[in-house]
């Protein structure tokens, strides 16, 4: 019965339009179940057919879309005790559940897409000789302009047997239908894992060269795609017959613009660690090297290659920045003009950003990945497809271009004293990573032999491996998306799969929000007022916030480059709500620090924190209570903030809550071994930042969707849509004066009452201690009042 109630009140939400009808559809799914939902979900929407009949429509079109394609097979777990994404957990609130369970459905969906891979079509292959390199038709992308065999050029990848129109509605996608094409075909796939390592293995001896090589030379420009396998473009290139010259070019000024830092210290340092293990690989593979330049110009320097060697194409996967993409498509329009064919591939994200389309959804839900998944669904229904093997053999010419030192390049550079001596804050960097293509192997194979029993459930402890770490290999291309997908879809945890949804969305929103980096997609919040406290700012890059859970995490990220997810909320909010500082503070230093730092996911992930983004964040992660969620036993904190390591486990992170007498015995000083909180009074805090972005609202009023309480966005085509807004933000507008909000999103770590109780009771024993609490909350409640 209660059910029933709940599925009447999610339809008078779609009728008063409060909810659009696939999202009505997937939280009455999360409800009801699996099974319910096939059986009775015509039977609960009946009551729409008279009297909203439009409504009854678009629900019976979502269901049906929805139950088309899954396997008779396929059940959802009945369920799922304390899940945690992106810091929420299912028992905090009904409307933390909803979602979680919304978007596990639409992500195990996605990636049983994949299940029909195994059934592709393969092309002809023409001899080499005059002939122009043979084509290949690929399963890893959908083109949306493709009828049948026909080849457009206004995508890389093509699909055959497929009749598909789509058109967009707005001004987003403007492709440059000047590039030459080059297709593939994924008629190998790996076997599994050890299977594909095995084959590595034994393909270690040089590949020589049966007959001689009259072709003129193709040059392969490595950038985000530093790996043998699965590598779409280097197969091509090696498929051509003729002799394949590998190039990596750096420039830092052509990498990106320096607002969104598109290259911090962390990034650099790992390619100069990565290239010269790649540069390994090739030649112990196939006898073949990478020519490096140190450039000035790109287009220069590809210019000056094609001239000395007599190459006649340019072979490349593609990047999706959208400045870079610019730089990409203008050397491929010069190159083109002296003759050189340029042919670029897709392999760096799961699907391009281009081909992912709204007509049949709208933009309502822009920025949440259940929107995103479900037009990655509509736009591209094809599987995705297999990873494809390495090539056999990548011939060597005898005219070499002349190739510069790994050091030239800069990337590891590390800074000197006025002594001489060398700052190397990279040493834990490089004791802590496998730099190399068969790292990214390994660190995803012991994900998959331990963490990942745990991932669902306990993703968010510090002081477990239950994470995987091989996003720095998946930003620099050592490991791709595909083959991420591939191993990851047998291994049952749909939400490490979303993970490479979120990834997808984040260069989709890059793609339609170009200035993402640096600009509030939510204009009015441009507005919104932030702290300029530089001392609290540096407290927090270098750690010393004297709150030893965020500490800790900074401290990491610093040495290692490198801290799980749930981490990266609770320092992100820390500098957002508690101290109110803008988020683009935190994604600068995140850009410099972080080993994956990617522009698009970072400054999704930032912004969403930060209130301007189109997803805003509906938790906020308490610096103290986290703790006992992610790290109840201190070991985390250990690790990282060796000067509080004989903190016993109560105290571990409250310090300042500490009797004096087990402070002495832990050999801590306060202010002097460990710095004092930055800030006390964490309540007042909060309530600052909420009356910051009532502000902007209430300024901005009419950027509120009076309907919803959503805020409005404009988008690029000049659309206007409400975005999703967070609860507490459009209750506090309502009601500015209100000290009580039901909607509350800061999170309670769900050890955190025993531990205060346990606090207080020896906070009571130690006369001093008890005193100076005493006095401490006295001091609180009269600023309160005041307040």
């Amino acid at each position: 019965m209660d059910c029933q109630n709940d599925v009447s009140d999610l339809l008078d939400s779609l009728k008063s339009g409060n909810l659009v009808a696939d999202e009505c559809f997937c939280m009455i799914l999360s409800l009801i179940g699996y099974d319910a939902t096939v059986s009775r979900f015509p039977a609960l929407i009946n009551q729409l057919l008279k009297s909203h009949p439009k409504l009854h429509n678009q629900l019976m079109n979502v269901y049906q879309g929805y139950f088309e394609n899954i396997d008779d097979g396929f059940r959802l777990p009945d369920k799922l005790d304390c899940s945690v994404e992106n810091g929420f957990y299912a028992n905090d609130s009904q409307a933390a559940q909803d979602d979680y369970d919304m978007q596990l459905e639409l992500a195990l969906k996605l990636s049983r897409e994949c299940s029909a891979s195994d059934n592709h079509a393969q092309t002809e292959v023409n001899p080499f000789g005059n002939s122009p390199p043979p084509t290949y038709a690929s399963k890893l992308s959908v083109n949306p302009t493709v009828k049948n065999n026909e080849i457009d050029s206004t995508n890389n990848l093509a699909t055959k047997k497929n009749t598909m129109t789509f058109h967009f509605h707005d001004e987003f996608h403007k492709p440059d239908k000047s590039l030459p094409v080059v297709h593939y075909d994924n008629t190998k796939s790996p076997g599994n894992m050890t299977d594909t390592k095995k084959k590595k293995k034994n393909k270690r001896k040089k590949s020589g060269v049966e007959r001689p090589l009259s072709n003129p030379p193709v040059i392969y420009w490595f950038r985000r795609d530093l790996r043998i396998h699965d590598n779409p473009a280097l197969v091509a290139a090696a498929q051509t017959g003729a002799p394949v010259i590998p190039v990596f070019l750096w420039n830092d000024a052509e990498e990106g613009p320096s607002k969104a830092l598109a290259n911090g210290g962390a990034t650099k340092y790992w390619l100069h660690m990565a290239l010269p293990t790649l540069n390994h690989d090739l030649i112990e593979r196939f006898g073949n090297s990478i020519v490096l330049r140190h450039s000035t110009s790109y287009l220069r320097d590809l210019s000056d290659i094609v001239q000395s060697t007599g190459a006649k194409t340019l072979i490349m996967n593609d990047v999706y920045e959208p400045y870079l993409k610019q730089r990409d498509d203008n050397i491929c329009s010069v190159l083109k003009k002296k003759g050189v064919t340029c042919q670029r591939y897709h392999s760096y994200l799961l699907y391009e950003p281009g081909s992912i389309l709204t007509e049949s959804l709208c933009m309502r839900g822009i920025g949440s990945v259940t929107h995103f998944m479900e037009c990655c669904r509509q736009s591209c229904p094809e599987p995705i497809g297999n990873p494809v093997e390495p090539p056999d053999c990548l011939p060597v010419g005898g005219n070499r271009p002349n190739s510069s030192a790994f050091d030239d390049l800069g990337l590891g550079k590390l800074p000197q004293r006025k002594d001489g001596t060398v700052i190397d804050w990279a040493k834990v960097i490089r004791e802590s990573w496998d730099f190399s293509e068969n790292g990214a192997w390994e660190a995803l194979q012991l994900f998959f032999s331990s963490g990942v029993r745990k991932y669902e459930k306990e993703s968010s402890r510090g002081d477990e491996l239950n994470t995987c770490r091989i996003s720095p290999y998946l930003h620099f291309g050592q490991m791709s998306p595909r083959t991420v997908l591939n191993e990851g879809r047998h291994m049952k945890s749909p939400k490490f799969l979303r993970k490479l949804a979120w990834r997808d969305l984040s260069y989709w929103l890059l793609h339609v929000f170009p200035d993402l980096p640096y600009s509030p997609t939510r204009p009015q919040y441009k507005h919104q007022r932030w702290s300029q406290n530089k001392s609290h700012l540096k407290a927090w890059q270098k750690g010393n916030t004297g709150y030893p859970l965020v500490d800790a995490s900074m401290r990491q990220l610093w040495l290692t480059g490198w801290m799980n997810n749930y981490m990266r909320h609770v320092v992100a909010s820390f500098l957002l709500s508690y101290l109110h500082i803008s988020w683009v503070e935190g994604y600068l230093w995140f850009q410099d620090t972080l080993l994956d730092a990617d522009v698009a996911i970072n400054a999704m992930m930032w912004q969403n924190g930060g209130m301007s983004g189109l997803d805003q964040w509906n938790f906020v992660m308490h610096p103290v209570d986290a703790a006992m969620t992610c790290d109840p036993k201190g070991d985390y904190v250990r690790k990282w903030i060796p000067e509080l390591s004989r903190m016993p486990e109560e105290f571990i992170h409250k310090p300042w809550k500490c009797p004096p007498s087990i402070l002495r015995r832990a050999g801590v000083e306060l202010g002097s071994s460990y710095p004092h909180r930055i800030i006390t009074d964490l309540e007042t805090a909060r309530e600052q930042s909420l009356r910051d972005v009532v502000d902007v609202r209430k300024k901005f009023e009419n950027m509120i969707d009076p309907h919803t309480g959503n805020d409005l966005v404009k988008l690029p085509n000049g659309v206007t849509i409400p975005v999703i807004t967070r609860r507490e933000f459009k209750y506090k507008t309502r009601n500015p004066e209100s000290r009580e909000n039901p909607h509350n999103a800061v999170l309670k770590g769900y050890r955190g009452r025993k531990r205060d109780e346990l606090v207080e009771f020896l906070n009571q024993r130690d006369f001093m201690a008890s005193t100076m609490n005493e006095c401490s909350t006295r001091y609180e409640r009269g600023q309160k009042v005041l307040f």
